[in-house]
């Protein structure tokens, strides 16, 4: 008890602390692969991560990035960090993730030691101290830390924690809210969640009785300046995402058309279930994070989940309205913050612009809420001698399980093949599980069992959308693809495009097909045909690295030597995995005056 007591009183050691303990519990994703996202986003992307592009990825150019959903440049800079350090070792991305995660424990550690000391609480030092250790071990983090495609929401935490210290250190040392401004946008810049920062902020400073001061004004037009620079900074680059026809998840779309009153209500109504729901879901992952579901598919909207959201919501409300009348505010401002913190995804789930409506990932920051109650009342119910035994047994006991289960938890994050086996077994009536599940059997070489999986993706029963149905279409041809059977392949890739034509790398794999078609024919016109398609292709991704060497290889076929070595040039400028990037650099031998030669 007095190593304890001596560690948690030195804040420099008790940070220490923190950090190898988060570290040392994630360290099993150190050995795991590049999974879900990370692939397309990282391995196979069609952008380039280097340094000439940060610019770019921070003042976009307007026209060219109108299609895309995220403004998340800060993301991008550590994607582009890990590339000029690890190339694409998903070793380094994943070590990344554990610093990153590591920085936010620490720094949630001060954060939870400034907000009890603003509010007068007593046993700060240890309370902020195991509030800051469950939060390391919080089990809904494991997606957050695990899958380095949902890093956002760390990258988000470390700021918004930084712009919150900052915030309240404002009012005593006034150079501070520089920081506090840099680390709101910065927030903002890793992930949309963040924009919630100012009721945050105006919510702490109303319970600490300082809304109304006038020195306030500056910092309140600080932080309105930098969400309007984001807000024209991410309109300028990237379209709000838009509804589709005000569809709705978990069933609003099923609401009556029309303009009448009924209609209205039925709209509003389903709305509010899909919040009830949310939340609900939300907060019985927070309070008990003991089972994973990377992929959740739908929103609870039963009446008895409704009423036990209305239920559980009431509660905090009236614990939140005792808490502030006895001026025992902590409990008050840890609701507040996750239920504001929540709002974002909540919304997610209302509007469809994501494959799922919910996710474990945008737990991350709302769990400091919870950790910084539950370390509060623990440490003041120890206070007392009788609740001493009873509090130190369920801090420990939480400790325990808190551990245990994000430890094992990280075992699905192994690889893809673990993965969407886990989610498909899961989710069994969605299309995207097994047609992913299709892909990491693909990946693996088990091409006969991924062929039953997209095919079970494919299946109208699925209802999947025509994009989704588009992009298993297309991978299931790839499979054909690697089974020399250029016919199913081809017949697959023409279904694709019927899917959905404005899916681009549909053109370039039927460009790859008359490609080899002109191979094994000799045929000009397949040469051709192959060329239209790669060109239809690149009018939907400014940067494709493959379709550039792809259309080299084409004009090198049709004796376009001098177009060869542009598009090679292009490629190698966009970007490429090492084994193109060398049959990039032997068709540059052309224009140096040596012979290319077709890669082995």
């Amino acid at each position: 008890m007095e190593l304890i007591s001596k560690l948690i009183s030195n804040r420099p050691l008790a940070a220490l602390t923190l950090f190898l303990v988060s570290f040392a519990l994630y360290s099993p994703s150190l050995k795991s692969d590049f999974v879900w996202d990370d692939v397309e986003m990282i391995t196979k992307s069609n952008v380039s991560y280097d340094t000439s592009s940060i610019i770019y990825y921070i003042i976009p150019d307007k026209i060219e990035n109108k299609q895309e959903r995220y403004y998340r440049p800060v993301v991008y800079l550590s994607w582009v960090a890990d590339n000029g350090i690890w190339g694409i070792s998903p070793f380094g991305y994943h070590l990344s993730s554990l610093i990153f995660h590591s920085v936010s424990v620490v720094l949630f550690y001060f954060f939870a030691a400034l907000i009890l000391r603003e509010f007068d609480a007593a046993g700060i030092e240890p309370a902020a101290f195991l509030s800051a250790f469950l939060f390391a071990l919080h089990p809904m983090h494991v997606e957050s830390v695990s899958w380095v495609a949902g890093r956002s929401d760390v990258l988000c935490a470390i700021f918004l924690f930084l712009a919150s210290i900052s915030h309240i250190l404002s009012y005593r040392i006034s150079w501070f809210l520089a920081l506090a401004g840099s680390g709101f946008l910065l927030s903002l810049f890793s992930k949309e969640v963040a924009i919630v920062f100012p009721i945050l902020v105006l919510v702490f400073d109303l319970m600490n009785r300082r809304l109304f001061n006038w020195s306030n004004i500056p910092k309140y037009a600080v932080y309105l300046g930098v969400m309007l620079l984001y807000l024209y900074l991410r309109a300028k680059a990237f379209d709000i995402p838009e509804v589709d026809g005000g569809i709705v998840n978990g069933g609003l779309e099923h609401a009556p058309s029309g303009g009448d009153h009924a209609s209205k209500a039925a709209l509003y109504l389903g709305l509010i279930k899909t919040l009830l729901g949310s939340y609900l879901t939300y907060l019985d992952k927070l309070i008990l994070p003991f089972g994973f579901d990377p992929f959740i598919t739908a929103v609870p909207r039963e009446t008895p989940f409704l009423i036990s959201s209305i239920v559980l919501l009431s509660v905090l409300a009236v614990l939140s309205f005792i808490s502030i009348k006895m001026r025992e505010k902590v409990t008050a401002f840890s609701i507040f913050w996750i239920l504001i913190t929540l709002a974002p995804s909540a919304l997610i789930a209302i509007v469809s612009i994501t494959p799922t409506p919910l996710a474990e990932r945008y737990l991350f920051i709302p769990s400091a809420g919870y950790c910084l109650l539950i370390g509060y009342w623990m440490v003041k119910a120890g206070s007392r001698a009788r609740l001493k035994r009873i509090a130190w047994g369920l801090g420990l006991f939480l400790i325990v399980v808190f551990g245990l289960t994000a430890y094992r938890g990280q075992r699905i994050w192994k690889d893809d093949l673990t993965l969407w086996r886990d989610i498909s077994l899961k989710s069994p009536y969605h299309p995207l599980p097994h047609s992913n599940y299709g892909l990491a059997l693909s990946n693996t070489g088990e091409l006969d069992e991924a062929i039953k999986e997209y095919k079970i993706a494919l299946s109208p029963e699925m209802k999947d959308s025509p994009r989704g149905l588009a992009i298993t279409a297309n991978n299931l041809a790839l499979v054909y693809l690697d089974k020399e059977e250029y016919e199913k392949a081809e017949m697959w890739f023409r279904r694709a495009l019927e899917y959905d034509p404005s899916y681009g790398k549909t053109y370039y794999h039927m460009g790859l097909i008359y490609y080899i078609n002109g191979e094994l024919a000799n045929s000009p016109e397949s040469y051709r045909e192959a060329e239209q398609y790669v060109k239809e292709a690149m009018k939907r991704y400014k940067y494709y690295g493959r379709a550039n060497l792809l259309l080299a290889k084409i004009y090198l076929r049709t004796g376009e030597a001098d177009k060869a070595v542009k598009e090679a040039r292009a490629a190698i400028d966009v970007g490429l995995p090492e084994n193109l990037l060398k049959e990039a650099r032997d068709i540059l031998e052309i224009d140096n005056g040596g012979s290319y030669q077709e890669p082995q």
